[in-house]
């Protein structure tokens, strides 16, 4: 069985939210994550911090750290830290979407002969290093 062709509108991108059936205690802690860097690396989710900032207590937090991570919308390290999952990143961004796209398609950087051999040094910078300047007394 082959795998399907890289397809970016099907590969990068999730459900929009509004099909998610968020609650709003589930979209408060998802904005609180994306809003402490959780689109770009695991933070820290003290749930008790996360609760007083949204205004929600730390039962909901969890049901909804719960709730989120279920859905694969947050992911979690076995210490706590999470991070919103990278295909929501794509969808709110399609320009990156399409950046990377492209980069995928064009082909491979392929070093010459020339990139191998050793580097060259240039005439005055060899003469530069081989010259010495007296230094003034005054």
């Amino acid at each position: 069985m082959s795998t399907p062709a890289f397809d970016p509108d099907r590969d990068l991108t999730c459900p929009p939210l509004y099909t998610l059936n968020l609650s709003a205690a589930q979209r408060s802690v998802l904005a609180w994550l994306e809003d402490h860097g959780a689109l770009f690396a695991h933070v820290p989710a003290p749930v008790e911090e996360v609760g007083d900032d949204c205004e929600l207590s730390v039962s909901t937090v969890y049901d909804a750290l719960a709730r989120l991570e279920t859905l694969c919308l947050v992911l979690r390290e076995p210490g706590g830290a999470a991070r919103i999952n990278a295909r929501y990143y794509f969808t709110l961004h399609p320009e990156m979407r399409e950046m990377i796209t492209a980069a995928l398609a064009a082909p491979e950087i392929v070093p010459d002969d020339r990139a191998q051999a050793p580097r060259k040094t240039g005439n005055v910078a060899a003469r530069r290093r081989r010259t010495i300047r007296p230094v003034d007394d005054d």
